[in-house]
């Protein structure tokens, strides 16, 4: 991650018989030809291999982070919508990210939390229902 500017990027990969990128149109993976971690504006900006872009704010994502100890909190919020949640989501702040494979990016956020992995099926579904994740 280029720390001046927020923003991660991907190696486009070189075209063989092995990759995604070589077969018919409608079995490409949808994967990211780029990624800007926006950590003045807390945002995620994700420029799609199919010409979609998507926009995330950090908080959006902190509601529906996929680690089992926030699924396990939000269930906990589900049975009983009185229990007082340990964060509020809009006060908590990325302050870094890394790639994971090529298949995902986890964040750390200002409580110390960092054990989310957000594959990038996930993050396209969160905009585009229909992306099949």
């Amino acid at each position: 991650m280029d720390e001046t500017t927020g923003t991660i990027g991907l190696v486009e990969q070189e075209l063989t018989p092995e990759s995604p990128h070589s077969r018919e149109p409608s079995d490409i993976p949808l994967i990211p030809r780029d990624l800007k971690v926006k950590l003045k504006e807390q945002r995620l900006i994700i420029e799609w291999n199919d010409g979609r872009r998507s926009d995330i704010l950090f908080s959006d994502l902190r509601r529906v982070c996929p680690c089992a100890a926030c699924r396990s909190e939000r269930g906990e919020q589900a049975k009983n919508p009185l229990r007082i949640l340990k964060y509020d989501p809009g006060q908590l702040r990325v302050t870094g990210a890394r790639l994971v494979g090529n298949y995902a990016i986890q964040f750390s956020w200002s409580d110390g939390h960092d054990t989310g992995i957000f594959d990038f099926r996930f993050l396209r579904s969160l905009q585009d229902p229909e992306s099949g994740s």
